[in-house]
């Protein structure tokens, strides 16, 4: 039996040294976890700014898991697990929402609202002789067929570089956050032009029949009215179309195959639709309010999938 005088010259002895370093991630150079861990993390990214109640705004990590399957690796986000093209949609969509609360401050200044059609807007660096980037919306004289009516020409001026300090970085800085919401309303009035947004056709100003942006062309139908129609053309567009095929190791023929693209039929309905088709079932179509509920509904059933796979390594009670 160990007496409370050898316990207590034992704890003596060892005063004054350092705690053995608990080892860091051998797995991942991101990981901040330490120790024996499976769940491999990053530390948490926020808003600078918390809210109201002081709570953290937005927080964001990586997380990593070791699977049968791999590596299962996402971005938790607003209580979602996010593929890398999911979190820069997100980020996109939230880049719009900043654009239109900005547009509000606008409006308790005073300011008038964004000309993107008519201005040329530009960034200057705080010694330069000139602009350092600037975007303008510009019409093609002649634009082939197929070939976008009009474009966003970005150009900066000759001898625009310069050397800055820290307070002429700061400045930079805001001079590009400020330049940022003008440059997606150009986008957005480029989109308008071409029809490639909400709403419009996908003719160009001049009537020379033209794409969407995402078409693919070589699989873009023409078709012609009869003549007792009036006669002429119309597109049927298709875009690129990603599939992707579920199997269980089972029979091949029992796979099942999702597929989506885009299309629009301009003899029935210039707004473009997502068509879903599932293996041999009849296909929907969606408008763009459809496809952000179908969204929805794949993240619910994505994150049911994750919690079920993780049920799945539990043992039964005994």
């Amino acid at each position: 039996m160990t007496s409370v005088r050898e316990t207590t010259d034992t704890a003596q002895t060892n005063l004054g040294q350092p705690e053995p370093a608990v080892a860091q991630c051998g797995v991942y150079p991101w990981c901040a976890e330490a120790g024996d861990h499976s769940m491999h993390l990053t530390a948490y990214v926020e808003a600078p700014t918390p809210d109201g109640y002081g709570d953290r705004v937005l927080p964001a990590n990586v997380m990593a898991e070791d699977g049968p399957d791999g590596v299962d690796i996402s971005v938790g986000w607003l209580d979602l697990n996010l593929t890398a093209e999911q979190t820069r949609a997100r980020v996109a969509e939230l880049h719009r929402h900043l654009d239109n609360v900005a547009a509000l401050a606008d409006i308790v200044d005073g300011q008038a609202p964004l000309e993107p059609g008519a201005e040329c807007y530009s960034v200057t660096a705080a010694g330069a002789r000139g602009a350092l980037i600037s975007s303008e919306i510009y019409h093609l004289d002649d634009p082939q067929p197929g070939e976008p009516a009009a474009r966003i020409a970005v150009f900066g001026q000759p001898e625009a570089d310069d050397d800055l300090d820290v307070a002429g970085a700061d400045q930079l800085v805001a001079d590009l956050e400020q330049y940022l919401p003008q440059l997606r309303a150009q986008r957005n009035h480029l989109a308008a032009i071409l029809g490639a947004g909400a709403e419009g056709s996908a003719r160009t100003e001049n009537g020379t029949p033209g794409h969407y942006p995402w078409c693919n062309t070589a699989a873009c139908i023409t078709h012609r009215y009869d003549e007792h129609e009036g006669g002429g053309t119309y597109f049927e567009h298709v875009g690129h179309e990603t599939a992707v095929t579920v199997a269980d190791g089972g029979y091949a023929e029992d796979a099942i195959t999702f597929a989506v693209g885009l299309g629009s039929d301009e003899s029935f309905d210039s707004a473009p639709e997502l068509y879903l088709n599932v293996g041999k079932l009849n296909g929907l179509a969606f408008d763009p309010a459809g496809v952000d509920k179908l969204l929805g509904q794949l993240d619910t059933l994505t994150s049911a999938l994750r919690t079920m796979r993780g049920q799945m390594d539990s043992e039964v009670r005994p």
